[in-house]
């Protein structure tokens, strides 16, 4: 690997680390912010910082160790463990994305159709899937190394990959109509009763809707290059990616933007970031 990746990695995988480790401690320090859709935040936010605990360390000490292959799946199940948290990060990302889709389409429904058991059960599915897959897969490999076994993996991860981008397409898709059409009912009201307050209105919806553009692309670029590199395997078994020194960096790119993006703009946690804050200034 070029001496670039790894200072890109290993940035990217204490950046991740500390957001999101701040983010567990900061909820489960509170009763207050014990809610369910903090409960989706810090589901989120352990599959990242498990993916900056194991997808760059585990790769550098692995190389450095041993020198084994990065490219293929010859690494001792590194390979398989990186995509056990990655994965697991996509489908926790899938249900906070589908619960604030429920919120803001069916906002009425939500607080009876979210309960605490639904809420729980989405958690453990959104561990379940990856971890099911990745043992299948492991187990399928290691048992019969074959270019007909790697084809079925690469259409496993590949079918899998696909149907996690459409979910979060989708979900955004609708969020962002129901969004568009409460803006526009919101600035004929505001025009009809000459109410100035819509444009700090708007400019928050903005942020957030900004900031939520902003992570939905960076998972799809990242899951881009993973889809891009399920077809290289399936047109050819024998010809490696060769783009982990694009990839893995997006991925955990990803898992390092979603404590910012899904919780600094929260209100609560954002609230309680700044009382932290105060009184970290108040005892120096």
């Amino acid at each position: 690997m070029e001496k670039w990746f790894w200072i890109l990695g290993w940035s990217l995988a204490i950046m991740t680390m500390a957001g999101n480790g701040f983010v567990i401690f900061i909820v489960c320090r509170k009763q207050r912010l014990r809610t369910k859709t903090n409960a989706f935040i810090v589901s989120l936010a352990v599959a990242d910082f498990l993916v900056g605990t194991i997808a760059i360390p585990l790769l550098f000490f692995c190389e450095m160790g041993s020198g084994c292959d990065s490219q293929g799946l010859d690494s001792g199940g590194i390979d398989f463990i990186k995509w056990l948290f990655v994965h697991s990060s996509a489908t926790n990302l899938c249900c906070l994305v589908l619960d604030r889709n429920i919120a803001v389409a069916k906002p009425l429904k939500y607080w009876t159709f979210m309960n605490r058991c639904r809420v729980i059960q989405m958690i453990l599915v959104s561990w379940a899937i990856p971890i099911t897959l990745s043992m299948f897969v492991s187990l399928l490999w290691f048992n019969h190394k074959t270019p007909l076994t790697m084809a079925i993996i690469a259409w496993l991860y590949l079918v899998f990959e696909v149907v996690l981008c459409v979910i979060v397409i989708f979900c955004f898709a609708c969020m962002s109509r129901v969004v568009w059409k409460h803006e526009r009912s919101a600035r004929i009201l505001a025009r009809q009763l000459r109410f100035n307050h819509q444009v700090v209105r708007k400019s928050e919806t903005s942020s957030a809707f900004k900031m939520m553009t902003i992570v939905i692309g960076v998972f799809l670029l990242g899951y881009g290059i993973a889809v891009r590199c399920s077809f290289l395997h399936i047109l050819d078994v024998d010809k490696p990616c060769n783009d982990v020194q694009y990839k893995l960096p997006t991925l955990v790119l990803n898992s390092a933007i979603n404590p910012l993006a899904f919780t600094i703009f929260k209100r609560d946690i954002k609230k309680e970031f700044k009382r932290l804050i105060y009184k970290h200034k108040i005892g120096i």
